[in-house]
């Protein structure tokens, strides 16, 4: 009997390459499941992988033994987060990148995890978002009544954001000059004004109030900054919205900054916000907002936008809305300032003759 040769498998395909500026199918492919790195990375977390790594390099025998984990799924976290970059492996040793140790419990990127994990369950129902132009999750307000505590950690990742991601806008002031921080959550960038010598008064809800006054004298230290900084911070707890907010605040106020606060809010609301700007601003001041505009090109101001209409009532304007905005509001000479590039948004704008 003749025994034929055994046939050669039949090659995979090779996938045409895409044309420039096009994706290719696996680079579709990647995009589906992008979820996976960010789940592992916070899965690893809220195990305590990094929290005991940190403290040495460890076998993935111990790694699952003093966590309790499965020992197989332990070890295929442990080369995820090595492919991730956030591990490295020696000799079958695990042990921490520098970035990674702060996603230990109480890591300053631990914060933004959590945050994101949070905001990540909402996004799951983008496209009912996207129908019917309606949030997936509850006002703010509410939501400082309901989970005062995710609340505040949520606070507490703006933080983070704003000295790893945010713009210099200590330039925007100079020594003695008076700022309203209006919707300043908990000092993110009043500490900073303070610092370049200006006298801030952050205004916000009365319990986002009492916490950055808490906070105040903690970032001041984080940020190697001396006392005297805190001192310029004042907090006032105020309803932006509220027709006694611009008595609550006075004026005169040299700079009024309106920091990621609009896309918050909707356009009537902005209007609002923006009009109390233009009352308290002293004559010669500037109003200044500063946001993640949702223009385009790419991805990210547009992936912005969404995610301001997942999470609240408003949207990421463009930076043409944003000056439309302002002009309505009663602002004059309202420009984009060219200091500051996509994605940062700053649009200053100074008070008419009557508001």
């Amino acid at each position: 009997m003749t025994v034929l040769p055994p046939a050669a498998p039949t090659p995979a395909p090779t996938p045409a390459p895409a044309a420039d500026g096009e994706l290719g199918v696996f680079d579709v492919i990647d995009l589906m499941t992008g979820y996976q790195g960010a789940a592992t990375l916070t899965a690893a977390a809220r195990l305590g992988v990094f929290d005991l790594l940190v403290q040495g390099p460890r076998l993935t025998e111990e790694v699952s033994t003093l966590l309790e984990l499965d020992p197989l799924a332990t070890r295929a976290l442990l080369d995820s987060l090595v492919g991730l970059h956030l591990l490295q492996v020696d000799d079958d040793l695990y042990f921490v990148t520098p970035v990674a140790a702060r996603l230990t419990h109480g890591g300053d990127l631990r914060l933004v995890a959590e945050k994101e994990a949070f905001f990540a369950r909402a996004w799951l129902d983008l496209e009912e978002s996207v129908r019917s132009g309606t949030p997936r999750l509850d006002p703010w307000a509410s939501r400082l009544v309901s989970d005062p505590a995710q609340a505040r950690e949520f606070l507490r990742a703006l933080l983070v954001l704003a000295d790893e991601t945010g713009p210099d806008l200590a330039r925007l002031v100079s020594p003695g000059m008076r700022v309203a921080d209006l919707g300043g959550g908990l000092g993110a960038y009043a500490v900073r004004l303070a610092a370049a010598g200006a006298s801030v008064t952050v205004a916000d809800l009365p319990l986002v109030a009492q916490w950055c006054a808490e906070e105040v004298p903690d970032r001041v230290a984080a940020l190697g900054l001396g006392a005297e900084v805190a001192g310029l911070v004042t907090v006032r707890p105020v309803d932006l919205l509220a027709v006694e907010a611009a008595s609550t605040l006075g004026a005169g106020y040299d700079v009024v900054l309106l920091s990621h606060l609009l896309h918050d809010l909707t356009d009537e609301d902005c209007h609002r916000v923006l009009s109390l700007a233009a009352t308290i601003v002293a004559p010669g001041g500037r109003v200044v907002v500063f946001e993640l505009p949702g223009d385009p090109p790419g991805a990210f101001g547009p992936m912005f936008d969404l995610m301001m209409e997942v999470e609240t009532p408003g949207r990421a304007r463009r930076l043409s809305e944003l000056v439309g905005l302002m002009t309505d509001a009663g602002l004059t000479d309202v420009a984009v300032d060219p200091a500051y590039s996509l994605p940062h948004g700053v649009v200053v704008g100074r008070p008419g003759d009557t508001v």
